[in-house]
């Protein structure tokens, strides 16, 4: 009887052991090798010239094979590349998430990294009050949907007249055809520049950006935004985290310091990045709004923006 009562107790501490939930296993931790290893990982990005290129500079200083295209035409196309060509994407936030949201694309928004470079230029605040000519650009794009918010809420009384390009705004202001113009950085310090070369003297006379959080009662509009393809090996995945890591870092650096942002731009190129110069980008810097932010963290912000072009379910556009 004592043996059938020990073997009994025994298969009964068995039982309990097996029906004993197994305690979840802890993520590994990073370590000193395994961060190494993700930062030696070389990255294929691409992304468009002008003030996106410069949240590339960390990763282009860190060897990752970046390239630069002007327009969209290059970018929607390797969206929807059924055999992605690369590991993360930059490009304007509607333009991704648009084509996230359709189901066109495999890659997902990771994190916002411009918060919009829009600005009015002319001779005083006054001219917004009084009869004139408005040039604009991007009409039914970023900039004219942008406007066009702010509009709504504070009209303005010159006419607008839509231009194909800021260049040919840029054109008009200089040639004397225009009264108020929308332009968006570096190109209004520029183009400011320019005319006072002329004898003109112009000056921004409305931050879009502030109108446009007084206005929807946001921290602001996602301009451009980072995307990562979601089918990625994991050790590309460790590598998109050091990637965004470097970012943040160098864009935090540069906000307290714009000098160290002037030497980088002249060695890879100020025509690369399609900028006018290191010197004018580091004057600008602050109104560049360059901030690296995790999407999901800024769920309002995409919201309002993205509502202007039809994309609410906000969800199925971000990396998870």
């Amino acid at each position: 009887m004592k043996k059938w009562l020990c073997l009994l107790s025994v298969l009964l501490l068995t039982a309990g052991c097996a029906a004993s939930p197994k305690a979840p296993e802890a993520a590994p931790e990073a370590t000193p090798e395994s961060t190494a290893q993700a930062e030696s990982v070389t990255l294929s990005i691409l992304g468009p010239t002008g003030a996106p290129a410069l949240a590339l500079i960390a990763p282009v200083k860190n060897g990752h094979d970046v390239t630069f295209v002007d327009g969209t035409d290059v970018l929607q196309a390797a969206f929807v590349n059924p055999n992605p060509e690369y590991d993360v994407l930059v490009a304007p936030s509607n333009l991704g998430a648009k084509l996230a949201a359709n189901g066109k694309t495999t890659y997902r928004m990771e994190s916002v990294i411009t918060w919009g470079n829009l600005y009015l230029i002319g001779a005083e605040e006054s001219a917004l009050e009084q009869d004139g000519v408005f040039a604009a650009f991007g009409e039914g794009a970023v900039p004219g949907k942008v406007l066009e918010t702010v509009l709504e809420k504070h009209p303005v009384t010159p006419e607008i007249t839509w231009y194909a390009s800021v260049a040919e705004v840029q054109g008009a202001v200089l040639a004397g055809k225009a009264d108020v113009a929308l332009m968006a950085e570096p190109a209004a310090t520029a183009t400011m520049a320019k005319a006072k070369e002329n004898g003109q003297e112009l000056k921004i006379i409305l931050d879009l950006q502030e109108q446009w959080k007084a206005v929807t009662g946001t921290q602001g509009y996602p301009q451009a935004a980072l995307f990562v393809r979601q089918d990625l090996p994991q050790e590309r995945q460790a590598a998109v985290e050091a990637l965004l890591q470097s970012i943040e870092d160098y864009l935090n650096q540069a906000q307290q310091d714009p000098s160290i942002v002037e030497q980088d731009i002249e060695t890879i190129g100020p025509q690369t990045l399609g900028v006018p110069s290191g010197a004018v980008i580091a004057r600008t810097w602050p109104r560049m709004n360059l901030r690296l932010v995790a999407a999901e963290d800024v769920k309002p912000e995409l919201t309002s923006f993205l509502n202007l072009f039809e994309v609410t379910d906000i969800e199925s556009i971000l990396a998870h």
